[in-house]
């Protein structure tokens, strides 16, 4: 597939992102005549193209060829949000197998950067002029190249290295409010599906994580500042410093205002 991509001509029509609601259906009609590589963001939905069914869930990538018979619907009762980077290619490769006017599915797994590169391409896009068109190019093949590249990732690696960025991106805006439907919406899983896999490679769930950051954000904040226990509630995240010095004395068996005494003079 690397070598087809890399030696014929493409050129991005556009990229475009849809919302389906739940129950949403559409049968009897065709694609565009152009390819289209489709990205699930959220939810799940069925296409067929000319008669063959893909279940079409987050960390799956499918290709559709032109002027495809096409019958979709979504499925369950939650919205399917989607993304498409439709396509023209030059096939001039005589008898090979023609990866960019074909059907197919690919499965990387969950990919931040996918999906960051998926975003950026799709505001490329929407800005005219040649350059904006060259890098949309670019970034084209390097979204290949990731795909291609997670596809031959043993996918507990590629789990491990989502739960790794996840980790990066608490420990980064644990002063946010941060909820596991939030954090799980980033990476295209369902709540169940993040805290288990976060469970699985950190060892703790994603809340219980979060809290042990900012209690230990909290703790150096309290012994190296002059701030108060309102003020460092609010840098770690919570809102109603009463509850978190509960939280806190809970976690660390003593109360922020005593470990501020403690540490107060050294400070002054």
């Amino acid at each position: 597939m690397a070598r087809y991509f890399s030696n014929i001509n493409v050129s991005i029509v556009n990229v475009i992102r849809g919302v389906v609601p739940p129950g949403g259906k559409c049968f009897g009609v065709f694609t565009p005549p152009f390819s289209g590589l489709i990205f699930p963001l959220r939810g799940r939905a069925r296409m067929s193209f000319d008669g063959v069914p893909y279940v079409m869930d987050p960390g799956k990538v499918f290709n559709s060829g032109p002027n495809m018979a096409l019958d979709k619907e979504v499925l369950g009762q939650s919205e399917w949000d989607f993304m498409v980077i439709h396509y023209r290619v030059d096939d001039s490769e005589k008898g090979a197998f023609s990866y960019g006017l074909s059907h197919y599915q690919l499965d990387p797994g969950h990919s931040t950067r996918i999906n960051n590169m998926l975003h950026r391409l799709y505001q490329l896009c929407a800005m005219p002029g040649s350059l904006p068109a060259l890098r949309a190019k670019s970034l084209f093949f390097s979204i290949l190249d990731e795909i291609l590249t997670c596809c031959g990732k043993p996918r507990n690696e590629s789990d491990r290295e989502l739960i790794g960025q996840a980790r990066e991106y608490m420990e980064s805006h644990y002063m946010e409010t941060l909820t596991v439907p939030k954090m799980a919406g980033q990476y295209g899983l369902s709540s169940k599906q993040f805290a288990y896999l976060f469970q699985k490679y950190a060892g703790m769930g994603p809340t219980e994580y979060l809290i042990e950051y900012r209690v230990r954000r909290a703790k150096e904040l309290l012994c190296t500042t002059a701030a108060t226990v309102a003020e460092i509630s609010t840098c770690v995240g919570y809102s109603d410093p009463y509850y978190f010095s509960k939280l806190f004395k809970k976690r660390t068996g003593f109360c922020p205002s005593m470990l501020q005494s403690h540490f107060g003079e050294n400070i002054k």
